[in-house]
């Protein structure tokens, strides 16, 4: 990649959040783009995506969510994912918007992954200042459910209270007790990864042999690189949270405040996340498109060729169709 990027701090008063801008030299750029990343991930992960958007003369901004990668760390030890309400994710959103003036002079697409899909939607539900809301969003195999039973999301809800109580709640959930609730078929036969070292999931051999060696490879490089962007899965209060969030996000008109036009990318593999969820949500977001990648795992930008030469035709598709939208700048 060209050098026309920059990485760079935003201090506010409760959090210190890293970013990088790319394509901020170009002359005339078409749109502005956030990319929300999912939870453990970092800014590193999307330079090369970044990078697909710039050649298509776009300015593109990503940032590390606070609790993980390099911006603050709030878990018990600090690799735990932590965030006291997810307040601070729409905190951390806003600040980065009106650092760059997101959207000021040109159309603004927000792009979430995971846990970043949920963000940029619910960012939208729950700000009422016009200035701030993009005219697209893309959602990649967004959470917009846990694969955790119903029954077992009540008892984590009230675990999370008592520990609350005893300030503990800051702590990991531990692997052993995913696997026990799995064996009950309480939870997803993937939650266990999903708590353990994140760079672990690219030591395993299934995994270097679905995604191929070099994906692999590249992505363990940048925790050798940097072991400080580590992360050991969420902590208890996280969980509860993100069950609070997204439960609230299927309440009766919940999208009333809801006006971007949608484009959510699922993955026909998908057990990270709630599928379900995924298709509930389908039915209930305003102006919303689909693209469904067949033979396709919940970690899309790491996929085979085949499926991310679906992925970008299913953006630029989606883009050129809305294309008029980036030329609307709220006044």
């Amino acid at each position: 990649m060209k050098n026309n990027f920059r990485r760079f701090w935003i201090q506010t008063k409760k959090f210190r959040i890293r970013c990088s801008e790319y394509g901020f030299d170009l002359k005339k750029p078409r749109g502005d783009i956030l990319i929300i990343p999912g939870l453990s991930e970092f800014i590193e992960r999307y330079d090369q995506i970044a990078k697909k958007f710039t050649n298509r003369n776009f300015r593109v901004c990503v940032l590390d969510l606070p609790g993980q990668g390099l911006s603050t760390r709030f878990g018990i030890p600090k690799q735990v994912i932590d965030v006291d309400t997810f307040q601070i994710y729409w905190d951390a959103i806003e600040a980065i918007i009106l650092n760059l003036n997101l959207g000021q002079k040109r159309g603004l697409m927000f792009l979430g992954n995971s846990l970043g899909g949920l963000l940029s939607i619910k960012y939208q539900i729950n700000n009422k200042t016009f200035n701030f809301r993009p005219s697209l969003t893309i959602c990649l195999a967004p959470m917009m459910g846990l694969p955790v039973s119903s029954v077992l999301q009540s008892i984590i809800l009230y675990i999370v209270k008592i520990f609350n109580f005893f300030n503990i709640a800051k702590r990991g959930i531990p692997t052993n007790l995913a696997s026990f609730f799995t064996v009950l078929g309480l939870v997803g036969k993937n939650v266990k990864s999903s708590l353990s070292k994140a760079s672990t999931f690219w030591e395993k051999p299934e995994n270097i042999a679905y995604y191929g060696k070099f994906k692999a490879e590249d992505a363990s490089n940048h925790f050798k690189n940097n072991k400080d962007l580590e992360t050991e899965g969420p902590s208890w209060n996280w969980v509860g949270n993100a069950i609070i969030e997204c439960r609230d996000l299927f309440k009766t008109n919940s999208f009333s405040n809801y006006h971007s036009e949608t484009l959510l990318i699922l993955a026909d593999d998908e057990y990270v996340t709630d599928p379900k969820a995924q298709e509930k949500a389908l039915k209930i977001i305003p102006n919303v498109n689909l693209l469904r990648l067949p033979s396709c795992r919940h970690d899309i930008i790491h996929e085979k060729d085949e499926v991310q030469e679906s992925f970008w035709a299913g953006i630029d598709k989606f883009i050129e169709k809305n294309k008029l939208k980036f030329e609307i700048v709220p006044s």
